[in-house]
């Protein structure tokens, strides 16, 4: 960074040279005083601006000038003196109006009549016809009647097809129990469903999110959920596949394995009780009653705790005696071995 790229460096020059110039500063003039970048110049002033040190005023740029001289009503005065361009005034526009509209005057054609028996003759058809012998005579006709326009009724649309996509919110509404698949699992998805109807709509979005409890039993489900992002204001969509694929081939996933070990380790370790607590001192009684005994290889199993758990346990407290070189801890799927080595 140049000499004036701080702001412990940049805001005290910068206020001394604008209070002895008596002048504001726009971002190029500030780099170059600071001789330091436009971008480290923009940030020193936003930060001056923000402290109440400088205010900024658009004079055909953006000028900073000392809070004091705003507040003295000098803005015009210091503008001009740093160089700012002069504001044109343009002499206000007359206001035009518009002449009002004369409207033409229907014409209407009077049917004169010169003998009273013509006029006894049109009220005599008149009254055959049932029209009023005033509109007879004028030949005007009746209103026609008018129609009520129906108010607009709103349908939403429903997604139909193989793969359907509903609204659901953003990612800030997804609950923990649901989770993002890797981007192995992801592309293995997408794969799959590639070729089905509406697979169309999934372009784009880039994070699948999938209930836990459906992967747990080793697969995907027929309801997930897509993302653009992880943000947690960006949009998802609820997907929901059709019987057709779910139920007569359902998507495994590629983490079974993994899934059915934690479903082994979570039924030892977590019984939906309180789980019984072992001090220390119990994982030492069981290693002196293995140094003990003359057996070079002994089968431990320990009530509600994993082998997992146990291996990690006991290779700790080996350790801890400084044995590492005598006795070996090894499982084999649920069982926990406990070895002397010769």
């Amino acid at each position: 960074m140049k000499r004036g790229g701080s702001l412990v460096v940049g805001v005290p020059i910068i206020t001394k040279y604008m209070q002895d110039n008596d002048v504001g500063l726009t971002v190029v003039g500030t780099a170059k005083i600071l001789d330091t970048s436009k971008t480290n110049a923009y940030t020193i002033l936003t930060y001056m601006e923000g402290a109440g040190i400088v205010k900024r005023v658009r004079r055909g740029e953006s000028y900073y000038i000392l809070m004091e001289n705003i507040e003295k009503g000098r803005v015009e005065e210091v503008l001009d003196r740093s160089g700012a361009p002069k504001v044109k005034v343009s002499a206000p526009r007359r206001r035009r109006i518009a002449k009002p509209k004369v409207r033409a005057r229907k014409k209407v054609k009077i049917l004169r009549v010169k003998s009273d028996e013509y006029i006894s003759e049109v009220s005599m058809q008149a009254a055959s016809s049932e029209i009023p012998s005033a509109l007879g005579i004028l030949g005007l006709q009746q209103a026609k009647q008018i129609l009520v326009r129906p108010e607009p009724t709103y349908v939403r649309k429903v997604d139909t097809g193989i793969i359907r996509l509903d609204a659901f919110g953003s990612v800030e509404y997804i609950s923990n129990g649901i989770r993002l698949l890797s981007r192995n699992e992801t592309i293995y998805l997408r794969s799959y469903l590639v070729g089905f109807e509406g697979y169309e709509k999934l372009l784009g979005y880039e994070c699948f999110w999938v209930e836990e409890s459906i992967l747990a039993r080793g697969e995907y489900g027929n309801i997930f959920y897509i993302s653009i992002g992880t943000n947690s204001f960006d949009y998802v969509k609820r997907v929901t596949l059709d019987e057709s694929i779910f139920r007569y081939q359902p998507l495994f996933s590629n983490e079974k394995r993994r899934w059915e070990n934690w479903a082994d380790f979570d039924s030892l370790l977590w019984l939906g009780e309180r789980r019984t607590s072992f001090s220390r001192d119990q994982y030492m009684k069981i290693l002196d009653l293995f140094i003990d005994r003359g057996e070079p290889l002994v089968e431990i199993e320990v009530e509600k705790r994993s082998s997992t758990y146990m291996v990690f346990r006991m290779r700790k407290i080996i350790k801890e005696r400084g044995l590492e070189d005598h006795i070996k801890v090894s499982k084999v799927n649920k069982y926990l071995y406990l070895e002397k080595v010769i």
